[in-house]
């Protein structure tokens, strides 16, 4: 019988707690994008079970019976280390492999390369453009190789080092000088990067030498999560992707000069991301809990409530993002500087920037280095800190008032410059910087939720009048002295929608100074603030594409479309985070009345028209978002009949999402407050949340539609012979796709004869009825091979369809509660996001078509193939994901990845080798795919490279389904042979509350 934690809901999540000593966090090669991710929860204890027993590895000739283990007590079960239970966790890894070393050595060595070419060819685009493309990855990976092997100190790996450092510093400065004719700045600048190199060599080794008297646990930890995962998968990863928009701009432009926005933008931001990396390499061996006292939170940044320490760090930290700004502005962007002072303000904001973050950084270390000094000191000493005193936040302080304040005047004098002057550079930059206005005033409004005397609601009103008043009547006269009387009547019209707006808000902000004050606190810091930033962040990205177009045009009234489609995507932005605080108004335990369960989602029951008719808008709502988001780089763009109509859809929709959750929630409110005061208890309907069986013939008819859209498509090409046909559906082929994976996956535990025939109908116009279209158009055109390729691949979609139908069996006998989470989560949700991205994918070609206006020049095969493959990636991620979730828990805990593992390449299965070396395969395609989505010209190599990708990919998938397959199978038969029913039913429900830290590996 299993314990009382066994047996919770396993639909929960369970909080995470710390991991064990000296077991690093676990990688699966499965699912979910990179990325910070907690470490498992403890295992639940096994009561009145037989501990597990050892069986032999499927995957080698070792066939000797099991032994069996010594009896345990429930005592020694319940302190026995969590782990155990899993695996036998590999021992501290004390430095990582030597592969690691060759792979940040050709890294750096290759940057020589690049001077030693420059030297030989005096090739002025080596020396300023791939010099400065490369330099921040080699400065990383130089960084990287000094913490690899912290405690080797013999003396060949030391030469082995310097000679590194020396190669990638010295003598590309030397090469560098040489190449310039050793003219006397280059000797100037020579001899004293000549200095900092030193200085940094002397700085790596001694940080090398700190990090070796770290302890074995520390090391280890240090070593996986620092430097294999933060420094060399993430910190890497990113400068990686700030490179494409560099070669995407040399894919685009005969002449590389027409890049040097782009690349200095790059060369600032990787600059940043550099230092970030090599800071949190070097905070790796500071412990944790001193690092957390020194962290500013959240809520004291909204009360302001900073002392010295914290103020220098916010204020510093503000400056590097305010100076991150310019160069984030100007990547992507094409052409030359106009003049030497912006070439120079180029170089220079970003230092600014670095220089205040790093010594922000420098003061935060000094603080800490004091403090672990004095902890050492104080060793075996009791030290008594008093528990800090965190008072309930009420209310934020009037500062951030002030800045919703400083914004609508911004906003009020743009306004009435544009309606004095008539420039429409005015209006562009009033219809791009009108969301971040809108999101700073909202912001200010709910600030300091319970103040509401005369003075400050006199306040609020002002701050209304200088923010619509002012604005809309300054738009109302542009409006008249161009003589357009409909613009004058709209922005009366809109100057009542704010009226009513405004006092929506209010009638909000007394709800929200309502709420207890821990939900009024979380509201605050949760809802406003953080909430706040993220949107703050993604709007502030999208502002950034407007300043791209003018830095490119020279001209802000050359931008108005690309300010258009930034504006309208910061207003469905907004709506969403006014939905949210909309939904952060009411308390919290009847918050749970209005909240949509994924499961009555997927079952498409017991949903109100309502939330069935909001649910419907937020789709097209999201759906015009990515249009609109891939039309911002077109180059020609019909407004009239592309732009506008799509985000005035989207806008309404989102509107129409916003007015329904405001209204349900203050309809809830109200009814609560009623029964309150009337002295009736609201009892809250409990929500048993019955496990899902199967998904509803809604997302079966939306799969048949798409399917038959794509057959729709490969007809007309057979007939009419026209490519445009054939491009379009290449270009939704992975959505088909995965719509009809999801699709044969919705009703696993339906076996009758009809829904059968469905399914085997469903496949037969997707894949026969398609490929027949695709052949018989290819015949007719004379492309014979092509056409008996086609033909050849419905062999493989007969197999696919087979494999399908298999998983569908093997998900049909999972325990009711995992087969619900698998039908939820991994099929519907996880299916969906992937779709999204896909969307986007389609969208850039779409976006390049639109720019070409042709299907059928060409132009466009380069990105149609890279969003093509790209998609067709993210389609087998899902498959495996949904492989992974069929098998049990601890066939996906065997075969998961460890850092550890990673990190020192030993412990892997040889099927995980071949795994990992596919895998990092389709990585490297991967990335050249991304940078080659939105080069105009014809396919070149995309073709050949997509496909090597797509090979490794499947067959990387092939093998890990296969191994999982295999030793699920394994389990099975030994558990049937040694235990009990009743012992299979309590192993298999405490396995089900694992959570493994899932971490992909693949970068798509």
């Amino acid at each position: 019988m299993s314990s009382p934690a066994a047996q919770q809901d396993i639909s929960e999540p369970q909080g995470p707690s710390p991991l064990p000593s000296g077991v690093p966090p676990r990688i699966t090669a499965n699912e979910g994008p990179i990325g910070d991710q907690p470490p498992p929860p403890d295992i639940p204890d096994i009561e009145e079970t037989e501990p597990p027993t050892v069986m032999a590895n499927p995957l080698t000739d070792d066939t000797r019976p099991p032994e069996p283990e010594p009896e345990e007590t429930k005592e020694d079960s319940g302190e026995r280390d969590s782990t155990t239970a899993i695996s036998s966790a590999p021992g501290h890894v004390a430095e990582c492999a030597t592969v690691y070393s060759i792979l940040m050595a050709c890294i750096t060595t290759s940057f020589t390369a690049l001077y030693v070419y420059y030297a030989r060819t005096v090739d002025e685009k080596v020396y300023q453009f791939w010099g400065k493309i490369i330099i921040p990855m080699s400065f990383t990976a130089m960084g990287i190789s000094f913490a690899l092997k912290p405690r080797r100190e013999d003396r060949t790996y030391k030469i082995f080092l310097v000679l590194q450092f020396v190669l990638f510093s010295f003598v590309m400065e030397f090469l560098a000088a040489y190449g310039a004719d050793f003219a006397t700045s280059e000797i100037l600048k020579l001899i004293l990067r000549s200095l900092f190199w030193l200085a940094l060599l002397k700085l790596g080794m001694k940080s090398r030498s700190h990090i070796a008297k770290l302890s074995d646990e520390d090391l280890s930890k240090f070593l996986t999560n620092d430097v294999i995962f933060g420094g060399m998968l993430v910190g890497l990863g990113q400068l990686t992707f700030l490179m494409f928009a560099s070669i995407q701009c040399d894919g685009n432009t005969d002449d590389w000069e027409q890049c040097r926005r782009t690349l200095y933008s790059q060369a600032g931001l990787s600059g940043m991301v550099t230092l970030f990396t090599t800071i949190k390499l070097a905070s790796g061996v500071v412990p944790k809990r001193i690092l957390d006292k020194h962290a500013i939170s959240p809520k004291k940044v909204l009360a302001m409530d900073l002392n010295t320490e914290e103020a220098v760090q916010a204020f510093g930290l503000s400056i590097a993002a305010l100076c991150a700004l310019y160069p984030l502005g100007n990547y992507g962007a094409r052409g030359d500087f106009k003049s030497d002072a912006e070439k120079l303000a180029a170089f220079i904001v970003p230092s600014i920037g670095g220089g205040c973050f790093l010594l922000t950084v420098v003061w935060k270390m000094v603080a800490i280095r004091r403090e672990m000094r004095r902890e050492a000191e104080e060793t075996g000493q009791p030290h008594q800190e008093e528990p800090p005193v965190d008072n309930t936040l009420v209310e934020g302080s009037s500062f951030w008032f002030y800045i919703g304040v400083l914004a609508t005047t911004y906003n009020s004098a743009v306004c009435v410059a544009a309606a004095v002057t008539m420039d429409k550079s005015y209006k562009t930059l009033s219809t791009a910087s009108v969301p971040i206005v809108v999101l700073l005033y909202v912001g200010s409004m709910f600030c300091q939720p319970r103040r509401r005397s005369p003075k400050d609601m006199w306040k609020f009103r002002l701050n209304f009048i200088s923010f619509a008043f002012i604005g809309e009547m300054a738009w109302a006269a542009y409006g008249f002295r161009e003589g357009d009387f409909g613009k004058v009547i709209s922005h009366f019209a809109r100057f009542a929608a704010f009226i009513l707006v405004f006092r929506l808000i209010l009638k909000l902000r007394v709800a929200v100074g309502r709420l207890p004050e821990e939900d009024l606190e979380t509201f605050l810091v949760d809802t406003l603030f953080k909430g706040g930033l993220q949107t703050l962040f993604s709007i502030l990205f999208l502002t950034f594409r407007t300043t791209k177009c003018i830095f490119e045009e020279g001209s802000v009234a050359e931008c108005s479309n690309t300010s258009w489609c930034s504006a309208t995507i910061s207003t469905y932005l907004l709506g969403w985070w006014f939905t949210k605080i909309v939904q952060g108004s009411v308390r919290s335990e009847w918050r749970k009345d209005l909240n949509l369960s994924i499961e009555k989602i997927a079952r498409m029951r017991d949903i109100s028209l309502r939330r069935g008719f909001a649910g419907s808008l937020t789709l097209v709502t999201g759906v015009c978002g990515i249009f609109l988001f891939s039309m911002m780089s077109a180059d020609d763009l019909d407004d009239t009949t592309t732009i506008i109509p799509v985000g005035l859809t989207g806008a309404i929709a989102a509107t129409g999402v916003f007015i329904s959750e405001t209204s349900s929630s203050l309809k809830e409110q109200r009814r609560r407050i009623e029964l309150s005061e009337s002295g009736q208890i609201a009892e809250r309907a409990t929500e048993v949340k019955e496990p899902v069986e199967e998904c509803s013939w809604v997302f079966e008819g939306v799969s048949f539609l798409f399917t038959f859209t794509l057959t729709v498509l490969t007809s007309c090409y057979g007939v009419t012979l026209e490519d445009k046909y054939w491009l379009m559906a290449h270009l939704i082929l992975p959505i088909v796709l995965l719509s009809f994976v999801m699709a044969v996956m919705y009703k696993p535990k339906r076996t009758d004869a009809c829904y059968e025939r469905f399914l085997y109908f469903h496949f037969f116009t997707f894949a026969v009825v398609s490929d027949v279209g695709v052949a018989i158009g290819n015949f007719r055109s004379g492309l014979t091979s092509k056409g008996f390729l086609t033909i050849a691949r419905i062999n493989l979609w007969c197999l696919a369809f087979w494999l399908g139908l298999k998983l569908r069996a093997s998900a049909a006998k999972l325990p009711p509660q995992e087969l619900s989470n698998f039908l939820c989560q991994t099929v519907l949700v996880k299916g969906t996001t992937a779709m999204g991205t896909m969307l986007f994918f389609s969208f850039e070609t779409v976006s390049c078509f639109i720019s070409q206006n042709s299907l059928s020049n060409g132009q466009c095969k380069n990105t149609s193939y890279a969003a093509m493959f790209l998609s067709l990636y993210l389609v087998l991620l899902t498959m495996l994901s949904m492989v992974n979730k069929t098998v049990p828990k601890s066939v996906q805990i065997e075969t998961a990845w460890e850092l550890s593992s990673i990190a020192s390449l030993k412990g892997l299965k040889w099927w995980q080798q071949i795994q990992g070396g596919l895998v990092t395969i389709t990585a490297i395609v991967s990335l050249y795919l991304l940078s080659v989505l939105g080069v105009e010209g014809k396919e070149n190599i995309v073709w050949i490279v997509g496909a090597i990708g797509l090979v490794s990919r499947g067959i990387a998938c092939l093998v890990n389904a296969t191994m999982l397959v295999r030793i699920s199978k394994e389990h099975e038969r030994n558990t049937t042979a040694v235990e009990s029913p009743k012992q299979r039913s309590a192993r298999r429900f405490s396995a089900n509350d694992i959570e493994e830290n899932a971490i992909a590996l693949a970068l798509v």
